[in-house]
């Protein structure tokens, strides 16, 4: 029998993906009887025709066209293995931008992205705080962090870094005065903290606000509520709850370290939804950046570790 040669396999999936002997000679710096002698060589190993040739056309035979399937896949698991290897002895350098929602960013991603350029000093980054970017793709962006709603396109790929939280926040004080609700309804006897993105006007300082929460851990009911102050900034919704103003709704991330020390405490948790995948998305492509991965896997590391958001 004759000997497997694995460059006679792969001389072949250039003929094919070339489109011909001529194609693939010019792809591999051969001639093409070169090229001819090894495609023999490799039908002759493999007793089967995976070729037929006519002095204009070629075409695959049914054996041609299941060597050439497994062996494509077997192609970029080998043109993947040297990029792993590669990648594994390359200093990661150049510029990386992200984007990220602005609460989350600069509660959490910028202590991350600090730590991470400290590590690895070649690097820049440029993080642009705003969903306004969420159309990235367009926009030259590395990655960026949707937190819920990710999108469903097939020009994205993605992985959960960490996942959180809401939850209603009202500050030892404020409860003391007016007690804890025990149930959503009874957020209409409270003073509520709204998140207001848009500027108010004449026209729509009148406006119902609404909460949603969950009943029997699946069914939403939106509660409307209404309060003395709307800003539209999360973290200085944060200080005006540990101030003792109302209560606020918000995203747990945001309220990591006043939990702790205990300026804020949380109410109708049951009622509140949980596990809220956070996401880094990046643009499909045949082999992801380096830095690319590397950020990735910094920050999954970091926000999947319970040391992360129990420290202190």
């Amino acid at each position: 029998m004759s000997e497997f040669i694995i460059s006679d396999a792969l001389t072949f999936i250039t003929v094919v993906d070339e489109g011909s002997f001529a194609a693939a000679a010019k792809k591999w710096f051969l001639s093409s009887s070169v090229v001819s002698k090894r495609i023999s060589r490799l039908e002759n190993h493999l007793h089967a025709q995976l070729i037929q040739r006519t002095t204009r056309s070629m075409a695959l035979t049914e054996s041609g066209q299941l060597f050439y399937a497994r062996w494509k896949r077997i192609k970029a698991e080998i043109s993947d293995a040297e990029m792993d290897v590669m990648q594994h002895h390359q200093q990661p350098r150049g510029l990386l931008r992200i984007n990220s929602p602005v609460s989350f960013g600069q509660v959490h991603l910028v202590p991350a992205v600090n730590d991470f350029i400290q590590l690895y000093p070649e690097i820049q980054v440029e993080l642009i705080l705003g969903s306004q970017y969420a159309g990235f793709i367009y926009n030259g962006l590395d990655l960026t962090i949707f937190i819920k709603d990710l999108p469903n396109s097939p020009l994205l790929k993605s992985r959960k870094i960490t996942e959180r939280s809401s939850g209603i926040y009202g500050a030892p004080s404020y409860l003391k005065r007016f007690g804890k609700p025990q149930k959503p309804e009874d957020l209409v006897k409270h003073n509520c903290l709204i998140y207001q993105s848009e500027p108010g006007n004449a026209f729509n300082l009148g406006q119902k606000h609404e909460w949603s929460f969950l009943v029997d851990g699946q069914k939403k009911v939106e509660i409307p509520v209404k309060g003395n102050l709307r800003i539209n900034s999360n973290q200085a919704l944060v200080k005006a709850a540990v101030a003792g103003i109302g209560l606020a709704k918000l995203s747990s991330f945001l309220v990591t370290e006043e939990l702790k020390n205990g300026t804020l405490q949380e109410v109708l948790s049951p009622y509140c939804e949980h596990e809220i995948d956070i996401h880094a998305a990046y643009p499909k492509q045949r082999y992801l950046p380096f830095k690319v991965k590397l950020f990735i896997d910094f920050l999954i590391e970091r926000f999947q570790s319970e040391t992360y958001w129990n420290k202190g």
